[in-house]
């Protein structure tokens, strides 16, 4: 009996033996399980973290370019004004030298007909002549003002030129990163 009660406890204790294994191994699956999960987790968090980094720093980009955008057109609109002022500047300077070559064309109609009624005085021509020299000074005045708004309104034209095609830059790197996104 002392035998079936020693081969019992051998046996009792090799099976609890085997239990304990069974523990041991199940709980070692399951801490590498955790471990993984836990790998995950810290590997998901940093994608995340980035990804929210990422999205504050599109943010700031897209503001930036919104501002740019803003600033541009701006400058665009007043450049269109200057250019639509200097245009009509500009036809306004061209009325005034047409009205002074009508200017010059009554008058030299009135010596003509001064001439053939005078006789040619000396007084008629020396007051045509003065007339005619302030006529000419007047039209290379205007000639000079005309000169200088073609030469401005060039530099507005390629002032605004430049400017849509920085805008235009602008609005095609906003698109590619809008299409990033």
């Amino acid at each position: 009996m002392k035998r079936v009660l020693l081969a019992l406890v051998v046996l009792i204790s090799l099976s609890l033996c085997g239990v304990c294994v069974l523990q041991w191994q199940r709980e070692a699956r399951l801490r590498g399980r955790i471990t993984g999960l836990v790998k995950q987790l810290e590997s998901e968090n940093k994608l995340r973290i980035q990804a929210e980094e990422k999205v504050v720093e599109y943010g700031r980009e897209i503001e930036r370019l919104n501002s740019l955008r803003t600033e541009i057109e701006s400058k665009l609109l007043t450049s269109t004004e200057e250019l639509r002022d200097r245009t009509v500047d500009q036809t306004a300077r061209g009325i005034s030298i047409a009205v002074l070559m009508n200017e010059a064309i009554l008058a030299g109609s009135k010596l003509e007909a001064m001439e053939k009624i005078s006789g040619k005085t000396t007084d008629a021509i020396k007051q045509r002549n003065e007339e005619v020299a302030a006529q000419n000074a007047a039209i290379e005045k205007a000639n000079a003002m005309m000169k200088q708004l073609v030469s401005e309104r060039d530099e507005a034209i390629s002032k605004l030129n430049a400017r849509t095609l920085e805008f235009n830059e602008l609005t095609e790197k906003y698109n590619k990163l809008g299409k990033n996104r």
